[in-house]
């Protein structure tokens, strides 16, 4: 097409001794005229198609719209083509041979204009083409306009550089000495930008004095340091552009996920340590341990994020707990804020030498979001744990943790972590899939997250309303147990596949079987699910003041939950600051085997969240160890950093397509305002006159059947409290169920049936 004349043989010019021009002879020449005769000009984005297809193809990124993709090409070629024609209806090219749409773009135009007239075709055509434009290249408008966008600010940066450096090059040009005049300009040019002088510039031998004659006084210019800038004009860093390989499908059911895009672009900055720096350490670190008799050599260094491991293999004789207690002398030899020893690495015949780098980079969540294992199917509830000492990424399951306990104080990252592990969440997950209880005590942390349509119950603030949340959270496992036996299923994912399966008779059957439980005294309790059901991750800032506040109720919540809660998919994160022993307890840290820590204060406190020294080590700002279900090591991490403009951003998307729509049993129980325990404790405040126990329909069922009842008598058999016990008691005296208190004898039952009462 490029070399294209029209005396070259084709359809159009055949005879004896014609000479093929063409780069590629005869099949070029018929193929060209073919292309130029039906589409004109338009025929070249048969070239710009087919170049963007071979790119995507080596790339690896194949279209989940292929056969479409042709539809569309072929329509965005036809309206291109008739586009032109309307504009230069007569032939234009080629010696005015060829036409500017083709003979298919004259034909059509020709037909829209007798219909609709030159105005109206021009508008529907321009219409179709921005419409089939953004069809084609699967991208939004905001991304096409991205490209043309960056060049504004290219253009004022440059005239901007242009603006600091020319002031300066007459600036000590005042003419009592000429030699200083050549001097000035010499000096000026080193300091332009390269991409203001040209590749022949005046190499500063060639600059000679001016001559006497030629003697120029110019007024000495004011020396800018910086040009301000416009207003509204703000210097940015540039950004590298972050992609996501992973083809997944955005649109669930009504639903339309979050694109990474929400989240900024990383700077395009990185720090990265000097080898010859790596080398340095490593020298100091083998001289340092040798002048402590402990020999061996530094085998390997795996520079991160925020540390750099060094593994240094001792000699035969050296005994590793040596080295371990030459941490603060490798410190100070190092001149590390921090350094974590690791003796040995599991599974190695080497000892980890961790210790900080000067310049620390940050890392970003979009980086993690991007990865293609955040994105696998077998990854339930991915958390993006962020990057580990070695530079690479780490996701995990929730999934398969079952429960996470986090523990940092204050600035360490541990609330940003939080954040972040919900943010993930939310771009992998609809509301169909995933309910969310966000529970916290400070209003700060996750205030964020209050509009998102994910909450199965208005935001938590209040202990008390705490308690009764993890209490709603205890009574919907058992209705999910019931409804998993009910099925024969294992697991939630097993259930969901078999309630699936279900046909509408079905379906109607079990909402018949449901009705009647409901109607039934004493049968509410026997309800099951018979639909999907999704996820519930229980986050829980500040755990601390919780237990601080109802230790009993909620380590009892707690640890029921940690028990049983994995199969039917309920998970908990549990987030503090201070990890003490009155806070993890014995029960709470053997069911919940997934910890993470950041800064703690102490090595106490960092026994009782790890079970091990080394927390207390650690940098601020997201570097935490790790502790992995079943595994033995702690796994050094920094954590990834997330804006505050990107959550509320991510928060505003979910928010502008829906309202939450909490569970109503969950509303129930969160208007009940109780804390009474249904765990056998004896604390809390209990049930006020005009306060509704939800278990006393079915306490009185049984107490109908009774001749006489007492407080203690309840509080066994239905495993409750004693004042929550007493307060049932007192509540039966009033409605005339039970006889008045007899000191301590049982009180007379006064009803014969259940049923003669409710009549």
């Amino acid at each position: 097409m490029f070399s294209f004349h029209p005396t070259d043989p084709s359809f159009n010019s055949m005879g004896q001794g014609l000479k093929v021009s063409n780069y590629c002879g005869y099949v070029g020449s018929f193929l060209a005229d073919g292309l130029y005769q039906l589409f004109g000009i338009s025929s070249w984005l048969l070239v710009a198609g087919l170049i963007r297809a071979g790119i995507l193809q080596f790339r690896g990124q194949k279209s989940s719209f292929k056969d479409l993709k042709l539809v569309w090409a072929l329509l965005l070629l036809l309206t291109m083509s008739t586009l032109l024609s309307v504009y230069f209806p007569t032939p234009q090219l080629f010696g005015h041979l060829i036409y500017m749409g083709g003979i298919i773009g004259v034909g059509l135009s020709a037909a829209l204009i007798k219909v609709l007239n030159p105005v109206g075709v021009q508008l529907i055509l321009w219409g179709l083409t921005a419409v089939l434009v953004v069809f084609y290249s699967e991208k939004t408008v905001q991304e096409l306009l991205r490209g043309p966008a960056q060049l504004i600010p290219l253009f004022k940066k440059t005239r901007q550089k242009w603006a600091r450096w020319k002031p300066d090059l007459f600036a000590r040009a005042v003419s009592e000495k000429p030699k200083e005049v050549g001097i000035a300009i010499k000096e000026t040019i080193k300091k332009a930008p390269a991409f203001l002088l040209p590749q022949e510039s005046l190499k500063a031998e060639e600059l000679h004095p001016l001559p006497e004659n030629e003697r120029m006084v110019v007024r000495a210019l004011p020396i800018q340091e910086e040009l301000p800038l416009e207003d509204g004009e703000l210097e940015r860093p540039a950004r590298r552009k972050v992609v996501m390989k992973a083809k997944v499908s955005r649109r669930v059911e009504n639903w339309q996920l979050p694109k990474i895009s929400l989240l900024e672009d990383p700077p395009t900055t990185r720090f990265k340590i000097d080898e010859k720096e790596i080398r340095r350490k490593a020298e100091t670190l083998t001289d340092k341990l040798g002048q402590f008799s402990v020999t061996g050599e530094v085998v390997a260094a795996k520079p991160g994020p925020a540390v750099t491991m060094f593994e240094f293999k001792p000699s035969a004789n050296v005994r590793v707990s040596k080295i371990t207690e030459l941490a603060d002398d490798l410190s100070l030899a190092l001149s590390s804020e921090s350094l974590r020893i690791i003796a040995p690495i599991p599974g190695r015949d080497v000892v980890g030498i961790e210790t900080s780098n000067a310049q620390r980079e940050t890392v970003y969540l979009k980086d993690l979001l991007a990865d293609d294992q955040f994105w696998k199917d077998d990854l339930k509830l991915p958390i993006a744990l962020g990057k580990q000492a070695n530079g690479d990424p780490r996701i995990v399951d929730l999934r398969k943790m079952p429960h996470l306990m986090v523990a940092g104080t204050t600035g360490s990252g541990k609330s940003v972590f939080i954040v972040s592990a919900i943010t993930g969440l939310l771009f992998k997950h609809s509301p169909k899939t995933l309910r969310l209880i966000l529970i916290d005590p400070k209003q700060v942390d996750l205030a964020a997250f209050e509009k998102v349509p994910h909450l199965a119950m208005p935001m938590v603030t209040e202990t008390r309303q705490a308690v009764n949340a993890l209490k709603w959270a205890v009574r919907e496992m058992e209705k999910r147990y019931r409804s998993m036996n009910k099925f024969g299923a294992r697991g939630l994912e097993a259930f969901n596949e078999t309630v699936s399966k279900l046909s509408r008779e079905q379906i109607e059957e079990h909402e018949k079987i449901n009705s009647e439980l409901e109607a039934t005294p004493g049968k509410k309790g026997d309800q099951y699910y018979w639909s999907q059901l999704p996820y519930i991750v229980i986050v829980v800032e500040e755990f601390g003041d919780l237990m601080t506040v109802d230790k009993a109720n909620v380590e009892t919540a707690v640890v029921r939950l940690a028990q049983m809660a994995r199969a039917c998919g309920i998970h908990l994160m549990l987030a503090m600051q201070s990890p003490r022993k009155e806070v993890v307890t014995g029960l709470i840290k053997t069911n919940i085997p997934g910890r993470i820590s950041f800064k703690v204060n102490s090595s106490m406190d960092s026994r009782i969240i790890l079970d091990e020294t080394g927390a207390e080590r650690l940098l601020a700002q997201g570097d935490m160890l790790y502790k992995s279900p079943g595994g033995s090591a702690l796994i050094r991490h920094h954590g990834p950093f997330l804006k505050d403009s990107e959550i509320t951003e991510v928060a505003q998307f979910w928010g502008n397509q829906a309202e939450p729509d909490y569970d109503p049993s969950a509303m129930k129980a969160m208007e009940a305002s109780t804390n009474g325990s249904d765990f056998g404790g004896d604390e809390g405040q209990g049930f006020g006159d005009d306060q509704y126990d939800d278990r006393y329909d079915e306490i009185l069922s049984w107490a109908s059947t009774q001749k006489e009842i007492s407080a203690s008598l309840i509080q066994r058999r239905f495993q409750l409290g004693y004042p929550r016990a007493a307060r049932i008691v007192e509540t039966f005296e009033r409605e005339g169920v039970v006889g008045p208190s007899n000191g301590s004898k049982p009180r007379q039952v006064l009803i014969s049936s259940y049923d003669r009462l409710a009549e």
